[in-house]
């Protein structure tokens, strides 16, 4: 069994799995920061019934970014001991695929469409990346300030935009034609489990020692005026 962990959003989640087969997942909506405290319990719980049935754990996978960088870090620093622990391979899905797959799943049958998954980033800055309707990449993961006078998806044909970060670009270009599919969707533990276990066939693994995620931008720390007037 492979245990998922994602922590890229306000939504923490972690699921055992492999394959089709789904033994267990746990989610809840934290605020930034939250993660710590919500977290680890729900490893506990799901290792528990994992020792239940007898089963040993085979990957720890964990959400490689970008997204939240107080999220990414607590999610990779718990994936990295778990590993250490437990004598097992650490496997770091790309957030941004992980959006895409699951937008993919959601596609009408023959329907072409072009998915960008975004990813909010604070203000108007998105992470975004371009995948077919397959879910081949077709654009490296890049951070992008949104302009109401240059749409983002280009001259793509039939533009899905996906996430969190896709709530921003509702009305912003309504001269082009384009969805925003951000209701419900947002990155999970439970859908990552088939890319977890598809890497883990294929031996992609993360060394566990030097791995880190991708912040994609530098964290930029923000004091508050109060710390700097001293009051």
């Amino acid at each position: 069994m492979i245990l998922c962990i994602e922590t890229s959003t306000t939504k923490c989640s972690a699921a055992l799995g492999l394959g089709a087969e789904l033994l267990a997942a746990r989610e809840v909506e934290s605020p930034e920061g939250g993660h710590a405290a919500a977290l680890a319990p729900m490893v506990d719980e799901l290792l528990a019934e994992l020792r239940q049935r007898g089963e040993a754990l085979s990957a720890v996978a964990v959400s490689a970014g970008p997204g939240s960088y107080t999220g990414l870090r607590i999610g990779a620093s718990l994936a990295k001991g778990l590993c250490l622990g437990f004598q097992v391979p650490l496997i770091a899905i790309d957030t941004l695929e992980l959006l895409a797959h699951q937008a993919k799943q959601a596609l009408p049958v023959g329907r072409t469409a072009t998915i960008f998954p975004l990813l909010d980033a604070r203000r108007m800055e998105v992470y975004a990346a371009k995948f077919d309707h397959s879910g081949l990449r077709l654009q490296e993961d890049f951070a992008a300030i949104l302009q109401p006078e240059e749409p983002l998806f280009g001259a793509a044909a039939d533009p899905i935009l996906v996430g969190n970060g896709a709530t921003k670009t509702r009305g912003l270009w309504s001269q082009h034609s384009y969805e925003v599919w951000d209701e419900g969707f947002a990155p999970t533990a439970e859908a990552m489990v088939a890319l977890a276990t598809s890497a883990f066939e294929r031996g992609d693994f993360a060394d566990t020692a030097y791995w880190t995620p991708n912040y994609l931008k530098d964290y930029v720390a923000v004091i508050a005026k109060n710390k700097v007037l001293n009051r």
